[in-house]
């Protein structure tokens, strides 16, 4: 399977770049990454789906091949990439179009679906992080406190993070089952070293590999909040398949059962794994996904 370039400038915002295939499917899976990763660190899952759907995603700003680095928060990010996916009628050609997304990614997806109804078909969430109206509450009144970075763990722990290293090997055994990378498979790693590194910049004197999205913006995300998550959960017109890790975040758990009872268009499951799940298992992850869409 071969992956196709593609970039779309979206009025009056950033430029997205990502990837599509090219294989004449019926429908296509419109696929939304998590923070600090890109599309293809998703390859080993993308190769399986990709037997039966078409693929199109495209990076946020300052991720994978998208080089912006403006952030614009939760809603406004989500209307990009649909403004993206609407620019992209010579590959839709009328073909039915579903959502899939992880974390921040199935998040987005979520928030561009509520606000245009029948943009998909169906939609798949694989471990988005929600959160429950008490939490989200105390994290606004936190964020205008101004003391998210001394709350928020993901903040603090991300803006410390190592960005650099001599090479793909040693970033890879630095990685391998450590923290968020825990259980991942080698091929899945080795998918996030080919596309979440790049080389670093020679000109200012530095070698080897560095990552793509800066900790700095990545903390950004974290620290941000949706406008109207659970309205826009409320108002979700299609059918929404949330499948979340046993091993993830307790509250994003709560968050998502709480969700199949605001709606009755989301089913919500607890599948082995962690909050990557599908990096630890990309055969049973395909078939979950597979399974929802055609279902």
């Amino acid at each position: 399977m071969k992956f196709y370039p593609i970039e779309k400038t979206i009025a009056d915002g950033p430029t997205l770049r990502g990837w599509c295939t090219r294989q004449g499917h019926e429908s296509v899976i419109f696929f939304a990454h998590g923070n600090g990763f890109c599309g293809r660190v998703y390859d080993p899952l993308h190769q399986l789906l990709a037997r039966q759907f078409d693929l199109l995603m495209f990076d946020l700003p300052g991720h994978g091949c998208s080089a912006s680095d403006d952030f614009v928060g939760w809603n406004p990010a989500a209307e990009h990439l649909h403004q993206a996916l609407s620019l992209c009628d010579e590959f839709i050609a009328g073909r039915e179009v579903h959502a899939v997304g992880h974390s921040l990614g199935g998040m987005l997806s979520m928030l561009a679906a509520s606000r245009h109804p029948g943009a998909f078909k169906s939609m798949v969430m694989l471990d988005p992080i929600m959160f429950p109206q008490p939490l989200l509450f105390f994290m606004h009144l936190v964020s205008k406190a101004g003391l998210t970075s001394v709350f928020h763990p993901f903040v603090k722990s991300t803006l410390r993070r190592r960005r650099e290293w001599s090479s793909k090997e040693e970033a890879f055994d630095y990685f391998h089952q450590r923290k968020i990378f825990k259980g991942w498979q080698d091929r899945s790693l080795q998918s996030y070293i080919d596309h979440a590194l790049k080389s670093s910049d020679e000109s200012e004197g530095t070698s080897g590999v560095q990552l793509r999205c800066d900790p700095a913006l990545e903390a950004q995300w974290f620290a941000s909040l949706p406008e109207k998550l659970w309205p826009s959960v409320a108002s979700l017109d299609c059918r929404v398949s949330v499948f979340m890790g046993q091993g993830t975040y307790p509250f994003a758990l709560r968050a998502g059962a709480y969700a199949q009872k605001k709606n009755a268009n989301i089913t919500f499951s607890v599948v082995p794994g962690g909050h990557c799940f599908m990096q630890e298992f990309p055969e049973q992850s395909a078939e979950y996904v597979l399974s929802a869409l055609t279902s």
